[in-house]
Order: structure tokens, then sequence, then C-alpha cells
């Protein structure tokens, strides 16, 4: 739903409790009422009819989908693979699916998929074999990172590898279990630390696995560390920020500016890079 289309609907019915809703100071609630809903929705609750040519400026084309590639080239350079969750959900009794997730998982066999690349120039492992490498990749974040760690095994990179990794439910979510544990057991991914939010009552997520191990990630980044992100960007990519940079004041012993200056330093020589959606 596009603000445009929504003030549509509300001139166009004359609704006083939409145009309550669309008013600047209410934009949280706003949010709220217009989770899980799709235009049709919005329609099927504030009935009118337009006319045609009224319509089609405020109807956008469906935008591409992104995702991460979650393979390397110098394993299979004739293959590239992907780690999508699919969408599916409830609202108000309605069974609603992400358009381009549903359709690989339900309807792609046999079918002829137009793809695109979107080039990332920055965000790749370290290009010097001893570098150490943190990545911080909850849920399908995981993917970039699989490709990294896949990439630098086949290279010979010696440098030291460190995974945050997390999800709701460990039986359930934890994505490439056995190659990850695997990886971590033969010692090329040198630390491996979860964070399953819902397998106990406080919740835990990759944020708090960071600062519990603070000491150790200040340590990482002296000795030259890059530091990645990927996945969500509204709040889990904003939750990490904040605990890399306690983690920077707080066992570097810097106050707060300085511990700015340090993270705007490694954002600026791009070793602190990220992939959020």
């Amino acid at each position: 739903m596009t603000p445009d289309l929504l003030k549509f609907v509300q001139q166009q019915t004359g609704s006083a409790e939409l145009a309550k809703r669309l008013r600047p100071g209410n934009k949280l609630e706003l949010q709220r009422w217009l989770w899980g809903k799709q235009a049709a929705d919005v329609i099927a609750e504030y009935p009118f009819k337009a006319p045609l040519d009224e319509w089609l400026p405020l109807l956008e084309r469906l935008q591409p989908r992104m995702y991460s590639i979650s393979s390397s080239p110098k394993v299979d350079p004739r293959e590239v693979q992907l780690t999508v969750s699919v969408v599916r959900y409830n609202n108000e009794g309605r069974g609603r699916a992400g358009v381009c997730s549903s359709f690989l998982a339900d309807h792609s066999k046999g079918a002829d998929i137009p793809i695109f690349v979107q080039r990332s120039s920055h965000f790749r492992p370290p290009s010097s074999p001893d570098t150490p490498m943190i990545m911080v990749g909850p849920g399908t974040g995981i993917a970039p990172f699989r490709a990294f760690l896949h990439d630098r095994r086949e290279s010979g990179h010696t440098g030291r590898n460190w995974l945050f990794f997390g999800d709701q439910r460990i039986d359930t979510d934890y994505l490439y279990r056995d190659e990850i544990e695997a990886m971590h057991s033969d010692g090329f991914l040198t630390e491996l630390d979860l964070a399953f939010s819902r397998d106990q009552r406080q919740k835990i997520y990759v944020q708090d696995r960071m600062r519990e191990h603070g000491a150790r990630l200040w340590r990482w980044l002296e000795d030259g560390a890059h530091f990645y992100v990927c996945g969500d960007a509204a709040r889990m990519a904003k939750d990490v920020d904040a605990a890399l940079r306690d983690v920077v004041q707080a066992h570097g012993r810097l106050d707060q500016d300085q511990a700015t200056a340090y993270v705007d330093a490694l954002i600026a020589r791009r070793r602190y890079v990220r992939d959020v959606y």
C-alpha cells in the first residue's frame, strides 16, 4: 500500500476514520492497521468505484525481489544457490503468501524464471587470506556468509572466521546446520555463536551474543577483522549496530564520541559492511 493510494481511497470514500489514520501523528497506528493487508483488503473495507484512468497512476509495477547468493562460483561455476524463506500467513482468515517466495516454492518447477544480477561491489569476503572475518546473519541473512565461507575455503584462506547466527527455534530454523557445525568442528569456522529467540523464556538475539562475547569481539576488531551484517534492516541491523558500538565503547575503554569515530573509521575502510533489506 502506497501513501498515494491510501489518500485516494480516503478521498473517494470520505471516510473520517481513514482520514484520522492518515494524520502525520498516527503513523504507528497506521502501520499496525496496515500490517498484513493488501490493497484489495483496504478497498474491501472502504469500497468505492472510480474510473480506470484515475486508478492507473496509483498502481505501481511489481518490484523485483532480490536474494543474496549463498554459493561460491569457486565451488561450482555453473550453479547459483539461493536461500529463500517462504512467506505464508493469515490475515483475518484469508491466506496470504509472498509473491516470489511462494512462486519459487510451489510453481517454479519446469518454469523459465527471468533473473538479473545486482552487483554489490564492497560486500565480499576479505581479499587478504589471513584477515579475520566476523559475520552476523540471522535467518536468511546467513546466505552470503555461507558463500563467503565456501569461497574462503576453496581459496585456501587461513583467516579466522566467526559466525553469529540465530532465528526462532533451533529444531526448525537452524539453516545449513550440518554444514555449519561440520565447519566449526574441523576448525575452519573458528567461532560459532547461536541465538534462538523462542527456545527459552527470555528471548536471546544475535546482538545479545555480541555483547556476551564483547571482549573477544573487540580483540578481533583490533586484530583487523572485517565485520559484516546481513538481514532485516528495520530492527536487526539497527540493534546489531548499537551492540557493536556498545562493545567498542566498553571494551575499547572509549567515550561515546571516540567509539563513534572508531566505528566510522571501520565503515570508511570498508571493514564494516552491511547487506540489509
